[in-house]
């Protein structure tokens, strides 16, 4: 447990810096993200957060904010451009976001992701 802002929270595991890490499931993540940080009619992230998270930083074009967009370089070229994702786990977990198309694709322990998100993405119509 630690102390912020006079009430006491519980540490996160696998958080650093006493605790600072997150905790939310994939599914409830990718959501806020697709919905540009609302839930339930409150603001949750910042709409500058989402949409820097979705531009590419100078250093390395298909990256943005902790989200690898899916450029030219990208281990999902067959995929649809407007998607994004995060891996974790030696690249066994999968959170795809495509907002073209208000997809989220959670995969865990996966070893044929880019099929999968292929598959998933041709068989859902864009709605943007």
């Amino acid at each position: 447990m630690t102390t912020i802002d006079g009430e006491t929270v519980p540490v996160v595991s696998g958080g650093a810096h006493w605790g600072g890490g997150l905790r939310v499931s994939a599914g409830d993540l990718a959501l806020l993200y697709l919905r540009k940080g609302e839930h339930d009619g409150r603001r949750l992230l910042g709409e500058t957060w989402i949409d820097r998270t979705w531009t590419p930083c100078p250093h390395n074009p298909d990256y943005g904010y902790l989200w690898w967009l899916n450029g030219t370089r990208t281990p999902f070229p067959a995929a649809p451009p407007a998607g994004r994702f995060a891996r974790g786990n030696a690249d066994q977990h999968l959170l795809w976001i495509d907002p073209d198309r208000d997809l989220v694709i959670v995969s865990r322990w996966g070893q044929r992701v880019e099929q999968l998100v292929r598959i998933v993405s041709d068989a859902v119509p864009v709605v943007r």
